[in-house]
């Protein structure tokens, strides 16, 4: 088995394979601090939405998927809530989960603020019980392609039991392209003073592989502290056929599913990939 890379010369020596990096550190207090400034920042869409196209998914959502009718709602990896936020403006009941304390604790402090119907949970999404009887729950921004399969399965089985009868499941998952488009990537490299990966400043450095065979892309992240060490984090993202989401649901027990495009208003370099699907129990 490679060890894992720890210094500069590590990385130098396996440039052309990597090895297993460490996962994103979603649950890390200090990590989540970090990207809850990225995720709030309303001029990208590296870690959430801008409002514009938040406004304009909930839009969607409230008047196309719902007709306008009131609901409950299940947000699953909710972040900082600014989708739950939104859909409780237009009369919805709110539940988030997410394992990001950060995250949290922004998404209750602005419930409180603004006296919205919305309660917040900081779970992981297996582990946790979602509850029942929703007439939405949605799972945004393609991250259910960072699911293993058995983990991807898994969480629509448990979707599919939390929603009421003729309850929907949007789910924005990547098209059959945007595996692809993610693994053949371009690295980059850049000098960063104060980021989501560290207080302190450091050199970020990336590379991307595409298996065709698995229909997996791989992000590398590397962090060059100024000391000389490496933290070594990665990302997966699973592709699926279009059949192959349809089928999962339908496995699920949901009785019809129907595909829409996605809405490309983005800076983030896979915003043109997202699709929305939707599964009708």
């Amino acid at each position: 088995m490679r060890k894992h890379i720890k210094t500069l010369n590590d990385l130098i020596k396996t440039s052309e394979n990597p090895g297993q990096g460490l996962a994103i550190p979603w649950s890390n207090p200090d990590f989540s601090r970090r990207i809850l400034k990225e995720q709030l920042y309303p001029d990208n869409d590296i870690a959430s939405r801008r409002p514009g196209a938040i406004a304009k998914q909930m839009d969607f959502i409230h008047h196309q998927l719902l007709q306008g009718q009131q609901t409950s709602v299940l947000d699953l990896a909710c972040g900082p809530g600014l989708h739950s936020h939104q859909l409780a403006k237009l009369g919805h009941r709110c539940r988030g989960i997410d394992i990001a304390p950060a995250a949290i604790e922004h998404a209750k402090c602005t419930c409180t603020n603004e006296n919205l119907n919305c309660d917040f949970l900081r779970a992981d999404l297996f582990d946790s019980d979602f509850g029942r009887d929703y007439g939405l729950a949605m799972l945004t921004f393609g991250d259910f392609n960072s699911y293993s399969r058995n983990n991807g399965n898994a969480l629509i089985q448990k979707v599919f039991k939390s929603l009421k009868p003729n309850g929907l499941f949007l789910l924005e998952a990547l098209n059959p392209d945007g595996i692809r488009d993610i693994g053949e990537r371009e690295p980059i490299w850049m000098t960063v003073e104060s980021g989501m990966f560290s207080d302190k400043p450091y050199l970020y450095l990336d590379k991307y592989i595409f298996s065709e065979a698995e229909n997996l892309a791989t992000a590398h992240y590397f962090i060059v502290n100024s000391t000389g060490t490496v933290d070594h984090y990665q990302q997966n993202y699973l592709g699926y056929s279009d059949d192959e989401y349809q089928q999962l649901l339908l496995d699920a027990g949901f009785d019809s599913v129907e595909f829409y495009p996605g809405f490309g208003a983005g800076s983030h370099d896979f915003a043109d990939d997202l699709q929305m699907i939707v599964a009708r129990k």
